[in-house]
């Protein structure tokens, strides 16, 4: 069993609530896509992916179901079935490709994996609430802009590990 000191939950704490707050603000912003308002950039998912990195998968996959019931409380319960749809397939898209890929692809290829499926999660989701299997027909314009989304994520996430000092990064 993995060490749970303090200061390993401190900066899971930390890092859930700037996660949540990401998710927040983006929430804010008017949709992208008018067709499809469910699909954001996902800022939150720069730090899921540094969790899966740095806290490993086990520690991430808590991490993502947490984050999506603080954020149903805070924004509104209705989104919980579309964010945890798509927060647990990006999860599982982005944990596997990074320890059974990673460096052959690098993490922008991790985050696009994450962002495509995530978003294919969201709109199955819209279809099966909705009950109208014709939302299937956004899924191109879904997918070109989880790509550019998955690409904003993967720079992001790079920076993040590449230039933070060593000691934010460890903590066995």
């Amino acid at each position: 069993m993995k060490n749970f000191s303090a200061k390993r939950v401190a900066a899971l704490g930390v890092l859930l609530a700037m996660a949540s707050v990401l998710f927040i603000v983006e929430s804010l912003i008017p949709p992208l896509l008018p067709m499809a308002p469910y699909v954001k950039i996902g800022l939150a998912n720069c730090v899921v992916l540094f969790v899966i990195i740095v806290f490993g998968a086990r520690d991430a996959f808590f991490f993502v179901l947490l984050k999506n019931l603080v954020t149903a409380l805070a924004v509104t319960p209705f989104v919980l079935p579309f964010n945890l749809a798509g927060s647990l397939c990006s999860y599982a898209a982005m944990a596997a490709l990074y320890f059974w890929a990673f460096p052959k692809v690098s993490l922008i290829s991790v985050s696009i994996a994450g962002a495509v499926l995530s978003n294919i999660a969201r709109t199955a989701v819209a279809v099966l609430i909705m009950q109208a299997e014709s939302l299937f027909i956004q899924l191109p314009f879904v997918c070109a802009f989880s790509v550019l989304a998955g690409i904003v994520i993967g720079v992001l996430s790079t920076f993040l590990i590449k230039y933070l000092p060593e000691r934010l990064t460890k903590f066995k």
